[in-house]
């Protein structure tokens, strides 16, 4: 696999480079009404930003439900990168960014369409699907 960096937000500017990514993604591409993608939410959140080069690709958003439990949200690639193993990379370097900070348990809302990754992931359903942002998930859960 090219060289694409997996790393922690940790300014303004990876910050919009993850937020345009997600943008893409929800909004342009899933027609997420732009208040529902951008939920105030950002400030009590970690931030994940995968980058190609100097070009953002991917971007994930992980928010600290308690010490020991986390849920990730916004997972998002760009569609020409999609397929080619990015998602499977963010999803290893977050759990071991995760495990160093002693979370335990990983909680996400997957979209339908997505559960086969999240289950090669180590996920596994928990609950009957639901409509979110008027798309079918079903909740997820994995012990780290």
């Amino acid at each position: 696999m090219k060289g694409f960096i997996y790393k922690l937000v940790e300014n303004d500017d990876e910050l919009t480079d993850a937020f345009e990514v997600r943008r893409q993604v929800f909004v342009d591409e899933q027609g997420v009404q732009e208040d529902v993608v951008f939920d105030g939410c950002e400030g009590q959140a970690m931030h994940v930003v995968v980058k190609d080069g100097e070009k953002p690709i991917g971007t994930a958003r992980v928010r600290f439900l308690d010490t020991r439990q986390v849920k990730l949200e916004r997972m998002a690639v760009l569609e020409p990168f999609r397929h080619i193993g990015i998602g499977k990379k963010l999803m290893s370097f977050l759990a071991q960014e995760l495990k160093n900070k002693q979370v335990e348990k990983v909680v996400l809302h997957a979209q339908y369409g997505v559960i086969e990754f999240y289950r090669a992931c180590g996920f596994n359903e928990s609950g009957s699907p639901f409509r979110e942002a008027g798309i079918k998930h079903v909740k997820m859960v994995r012990d780290l």
